[in-house]
């Protein structure tokens, strides 16, 4: 997946492309191993972890689909590095459906990393948790894997929102720099998140994602109702 992803509006040619459709299939298939690994320790919270996580998943993904349409549709292409160019365009800030795209992928990262109000990934209480579930019956090597998965998946939502949200023209040092500025923002941003909300109830995140998905939407309508259609 990190082979997928731009980097200062750059990306290698590997033969896999840059299709945005591609990314998200690849994180689908990312938790349906985790799940799986859960699967294998046949324990009783693992499993539990493991089926929250799949029933946030539905709501995730097709809120990532959404914000991912807004995004391609100045230009009308999927590719990273056409939706990475679009984010340079000057225009783009004034328009309604890149603010609710923007506001809409800040719920998808707080989900897809695991952070409060949607999961605490520091518990282990057997009520509350959701990432930790399918890791507890794993140790030593396995451990670190399922560990650097995690940690690569948060790597991914934050740089893919830096590159297709946040302006970065000019040369590759320069948006380099941009990069590395909005992802130590991301962080901080994600971290004061923590510090100030509270874990919500599971049934309560599906409606939070909803929100943005009906957000997703009013942006779409936004734009086919404008001159960007």
């Amino acid at each position: 997946m990190l082979l997928l992803l731009t980097i200062g509006g750059h990306a290698p040619e590997w033969g896999l492309g840059h299709d945005a459709l591609v990314l998200v299939g690849l994180l689908a298939l990312a938790r349906f191993g985790v799940s799986l690994a859960a699967w294998d320790t046949a324990g009783a919270f693992g499993l539990m972890g493991a089926a929250r996580d799949l029933m946030f998943s539905v709501f995730v993904e097709g809120l990532l689909l959404l914000v991912l349409v807004l995004l391609a549709l100045p230009l009308h292409s999927t590719d990273l590095l056409s939706m990475s160019h679009a984010a340079t365009l000057p225009e783009m800030w004034a328009r309604p459906a890149h603010w609710a795209a923007a506001l809409a992928f800040c719920l998808v990262i707080v989900a897809e990393t695991g952070r409060q109000p949607v999961d605490n990934p520091d518990t282990h209480l057997e009520l509350t948790m959701v990432h930790e579930g399918p890791l507890l019956e794993y140790a030593g090597r396995d451990l670190a894997y399922l560990q650097w998965a995690a940690a690569a998946r948060h790597w991914i939502m934050l740089v893919l929102a830096c590159e297709l949200l946040i302006p970065h023209p000019g040369p590759f040092v320069a948006q380099l720099a941009v990069l590395a500025g909005g992802v130590l923002a991301l962080s901080v941003a994600l971290a004061v998140c923590e510090t100030v909300q509270a874990k919500m109830r599971v049934l309560r995140v599906p409606l939070l994602l909803g929100s943005g998905a009906a957000l997703c939407l009013l942006g779409l309508a936004s734009w086919f109702a404008g001159s960007g259609g």
